[in-house]
């Protein structure tokens, strides 16, 4: 059995990637500001690919909300707002889903 990783510490910044905060590489325990913004974007290959293939956006979305699932019944974070937007770079675009979400009064 392999050792797991030390867990990196939530932020600095107010951005996280939903995938590292699902897969535990993010210790949510450690993050101290109200409010927070999670991510998660079509992969790029899926983009560069886009003739031949369906990028899995659905699954993307799913992503999000599950981790703001998560993130409420563990921590008490509360959804602000969901947005999407279009990333370009390296004549590439693919798409970002963000979830804005406040910690609780009560946490």
């Amino acid at each position: 059995m392999q050792p797991q990783p030390p867990l990196l510490p939530a932020g600095p910044g107010t951005l996280l990637d939903a995938a590292a905060i699902l897969n535990g590489t993010v210790d949510m325990r450690t993050y101290q500001r109200r409010y927070l913004v999670v991510y998660a974007e079509t992969p790029r290959e899926s983009a560069r690919i886009a003739n031949t293939a369906i990028p899995d956006y659905q699954g993307i979305l799913s992503l999000v909300t599950t981790c703001v699932e998560w993130l409420d019944e563990h921590f008490g974070w509360e959804l602000v707002n969901v947005f999407t937007r279009e990333c370009q770079g390296d004549y590439l675009q693919w798409h970002c889903y963000y979830a804005m979400l406040r910690r609780s009064r009560s946490n």
